[in-house]
């Protein structure tokens, strides 16, 4: 997804239930992190192909 930039909130494919912020995007893949903020949560990398941005 070209348009997606940091600090956009994404799920992780259409049907996804957890929430994600874009922290940093590098070339066709995102850094991601849980909105949730639980223990132990870190970020992680995704292809941007993969993100739905969230609606709800």
């Amino acid at each position: 997804m070209a348009d997606m930039m940091v600090g956009d909130l994404v799920r992780i494919g259409a049907g996804g239930t957890s929430q994600f912020r874009v922290v940093e995007i590098e070339g066709t893949h995102a850094r991601i992190l849980g909105t949730l903020g639980a223990p132990g949560s870190y970020e992680f990398s995704m292809r941007l192909a993969d993100l739905t941005p969230w609606t709800d």
